[in-house]
């Protein structure tokens, strides 16, 4: 009778902890050990035989909790956001140039993953990406479509976070070409996006928003970001990781100190 190896004994099991623990493809040994000793018989065993995976190549180390199982054709199915998930505690968002990756409002593959957290996270490097995780009030981190694992941001929360926060790595020019492609495919965008702008609760969102929105989809769609200004008369930048100067646009309190011109053009 064929004597099943232990190293494949033990990547079975640790591939049916994983499933069972709603992260298939992912195994965090802290956690999934104990399952695997249990059916292989020996703890300091199993450890051994993941140890000669990893080195084989057949297990992929991401770091030292975090290992990625191969499927059974040998290929490595998981991605980035399927780890981000995995060890990313609640709440959390994928925001950024991923997201608009995700819904495809971009032709750009971004390397650089961003994700919101409530508190410290270390960077997960994995296959080449870099995932940052910005440490972000609770209380501000929502907008994903209910019941969506991993957690991304809709396109209208995405495109707000890339317009207001730079650091993100969304460029202008990209976060222009994607509200442009959103509305082109969505009647509702533009409500949304308003609705978006409501709950960021930001003075200097809703100017560059209403701005923006005003330069490309006219005056009346502009409107209801009207209400939002605030009383403050000093203008915030259009792009706030750039220089202080250039024009200001006193309808809308904005100092317009990057160029608005998109790739894509106007619908």
């Amino acid at each position: 009778m064929y004597a099943m190896r232990v190293e494949d004994h033990v990547l079975r099991e640790l591939h049916r902890a994983a499933a069972d623990a709603g992260r298939r493809g992912i195994s965090m040994p802290s956690s999934d050990l104990d399952t695997v000793t249990r059916r292989v018989g020996n703890r300091e065993v199993a450890q051994k035989a993941i140890g000669r995976l990893v080195r084989a190549g057949q297990i992929v180390r991401v770091r030292k909790d975090l290992l990625v199982l191969p499927e059974t054709t040998g290929l490595l199915g998981v991605d980035m956001l399927d780890l981000v998930d995995a060890i990313t505690p609640q709440p959390y968002l994928v925001t950024g140039g991923r997201a608009l990756e995700h819904y495809q409002l971009t032709d750009q593959h971004f390397f650089g993953v961003v994700v919101l957290v409530p508190g410290h996270m270390k960077k997960l490097s994995y296959r080449g990406q870099l995932t940052s995780f910005f440490r972000t009030d609770p209380s501000h981190i929502w907008g994903w479509e209910d019941g969506a694992r991993p957690q991304v941001a809709t396109p209208e929360r995405a495109i707000v976070d890339a317009l207001n926060h730079p650091r993100y790595g969304v460029s202008l020019t990209m976060a222009l070409d994607a509200l442009l492609l959103a509305a082109s495919k969505d009647s509702g965008f533009l409500d949304r996006l308003h609705t978006t702008v409501l709950r960021y609760d930001s003075r200097a969102a809703a100017r560059r928003i209403g701005f923006v929105v005003e330069r490309f989809f006219g005056a009346d769609a502009a409107g209801p970001y009207r209400e939002l200004l605030g009383a403050n008369r000093a203008p915030v930048l259009l792009r706030s990781s750039g220089p202080d100067a250039g024009p200001v646009d006193t309808s809308w309190r904005v100092v317009v100190n990057a160029l608005l011109e998109p790739e894509r053009a106007p619908a």
